[in-house]
C-alpha cells in the first residue's frame, strides 16, 4: 500500500550532511564546536582539572525528579542572567541554539510578515521563517567586503511589513564579528519600521564580553529591540546537553517568546538545566581553554595561507572555523568530495552555507591533524587545478 504520509516540510541540507560525515574522516576539519569537554580520551591536564571542578557531586536521582524542576530552572536562568548581567526576567531556557531559532521565530512572526535574513548563513536562519509563512528577503554579506554587515544595504530592504532582521554573530560560516557600532545602526534602522533584530550568537562565546564600550557585544545588550540566543554546545564543549538560552532586550519581549515554549518542549529536562548551569558557572575557564585551542589553530591556518597563494580567507574574529575561498571556477562540492575520497580529509562545502566556491574549515583540532589536513587541501588543489 502506498504511504498516505506526504512531505509538507522542506528537508534541511546541512544538518543531515553533517550527521552523515561526523567523525568519519581521518582528518576531520568540519566541526564548529569544541571537542567534548568530558571526553575520556583527553590527556590535557587543564581539561581534566576543569572537568573535576565542573562535575562536583551529582545525585542521578535528583536529575530525574519533577519536584526539583522549578529550582533547577531558576538556577539555570540565574546563571545565564549573571553571565550577561541582566534581569533574570529577560532569560528563556531552550533546548540548544537550534530550537531557539524556531522558538523565537514562532513567537514573533506571522504568515505574510517580511523578514530580512543575511546571506550566506546557517540554513535554519532562513528556512524556519520560510516554514512559518514569512516572506524572506536577503541581506548579502560579501567576502570582498570582509563579510561585513552593510547597514545601507539593509535600509534598502526594509519596508512597513518588515517584522524581523536575522543575523549571526560570529558570522557563520566566516567567523567574522559584527561590531557594536554596526549592530547599533542595524537596530536603529529596524526600530524605524517596528522590527526586531534576532541574532544567533552560538559562537560569540569565543569572544564574549559585556563591557559597554567593547567592540563586540551580545545583541540583547545593545538595544531593547534585540534578541540573542546561544548554548553550551560550541565554545563550552557540551553539545550533548542541548542546554540553550534566549536573552531578550526587555522582560516584555521575553514574556512573548516564552509563549512558544508550550508548543515545543513544554518543560526542559532537569538534567539539562542542572548540568547546563554548572557549565555556565565554569564559563571563564571553558572560554580560556577554547581561546587557547582557537589561537593555536588559527596560527597554523594563517601560515598555510601565506604559502598557499591559490586560496584566501577573511581571518575570523574568534572561534574555530573560517571560510576558505577556493580558486576561481573551482566548485566546492566536487572539491570536498575529492578531498574526502582521496585524502580522507573532510571540510564543509560552502554551498551548504550559501557560499559556493568556498569551504568552511575547522582549526579546533590538534596541530598535527590540522597541518596534515591543510597539506591534503593543497594536494587536492594540485589534483583539480
Amino acid at each position: 500500500m502506498a504511504s498516505v504520509v506526504k512531505a509538507a516540510l522542506r528537508a534541511l541540507e546541512y544538518l543531515p550532511w553533517a550527521r552523515s560525515v561526523e567523525r568519519a574522516a581521518r582528518y576531520d576539519l568540519s566541526g564548529s564546536g569544541m571537542d567534548d569537554t568530558v571526553a575520556p580520551w583527553s590527556d590535557d591536564d587543564d581539561a581534566k582539572a576543569l572537568v573535576d571542578a565542573w562535575s562536583g557531586t551529582l545525585d542521578v536521582a535528583d536529575l530525574c525528579r519533577r519536584d526539583v524542576r522549578r529550582s533547577a530552572r531558576e538556577e539555570f536562568i540565574d546563571a545565564v542572567a549573571a553571565r550577561y548581567g541582566v534581569d533574570p526576567a529577560r532569560v528563556i531556557p531552550t533546548l540548544g541554539a537550534s530550537l531557539a531559532i524556531t522558538q523565537v521565530a514562532m513567537a514573533v512572526l506571522r504568515p505574510g510578515d517580511q523578514v530580512v535574513v543575511e546571506r550566506p548563513t546557517y540554513e535554519s536562519l532562513h528556512r524556519v521563517p520560510e516554514m512559518l509563512g514569512a516572506n524572506v528577503s536577503r541581506l548579502d554579506r560579501d567576502a570582498a567586503d570582509g563579510w561585513a554587515v552593510r547597514p545601507e544595504r539593509l535600509a534598502r530592504l526594509l519596508t512597513s511589513r518588515t517584522r524581523a532582521v536575522i543575523l549571526s554573530n560570529l558570522h557563520n560560516p566566516s567567523g567574522v564579528a559584527m561590531g557594536r557600532e554596526t549592530l547599533l545602526e542595524v537596530t536603529e534602522l529596524a526600530a524605524r519600521v517596528g522590527a526586531v533584530v534576532l541574532v544567533e550568537e552560538v559562537s560569540l562565546d569565543y569572544c564574549f564580553s559585556t563591557e559597554a564600550d567593547g567592540p563586540v557585544l551580545p545583541a540583547c545588550l545593545v538595544a531593547p529591540n534585540c534578541v540573542s540566543w546561544s548554548s553550551v554546545s560550541k565554545c563550552f564543549g557540551f553539545s550533548a546537553l542541548r542546554a540553550g538560552w534566549i536573552v531578550a532586550g526587555t522582560p516584555e519581549a521575553s514574556r512573548i517568546i516564552r509563549t512558544a515554549t508550550n508548543y515545543l518542549h513544554v518543560d526542559e529536562p532537569v538534567s539539562t538545566l542542572v548540568l547546563g548551569a554548572r557549565a555556565l558557572r565554569e564559563a571563564e575557564r571553558l572560554t580560556a581553554w577554547a581561546a587557547r585551542v582557537s589561537n593555536a589553530g588559527r596560527e597554523v591556518v594563517e601560515r598555510w595561507i601565506e604559502g598557499e597563494k591559490r586560496v584566501s580567507w577573511v581571518p575570523p574574529r574568534a572561534g574555530i572555523t573560517g571560510c576558505i575561498r577556493l580558486p576561481d571556477l573551482m566548485q566546492d562540492v566536487p572539491f570536498a568530495q575529492h578531498l574526502r575520497e582521496r585524502y580522507d580529509t573532510q571540510v564543509v562545502p560552502g554551498s551548504l552555507f550559501e557560499a559556493p566556491g568556498a569551504v568552511r574549515v575547522s582549526f579546533g583540532v590538534s596541530p598535527a591533524v590540522l597541518e596534515q589536513g591543510l597539506a591534503n587541501l593543497s594536494a587536492a588543489l594540485d589534483d583539480l587545478a
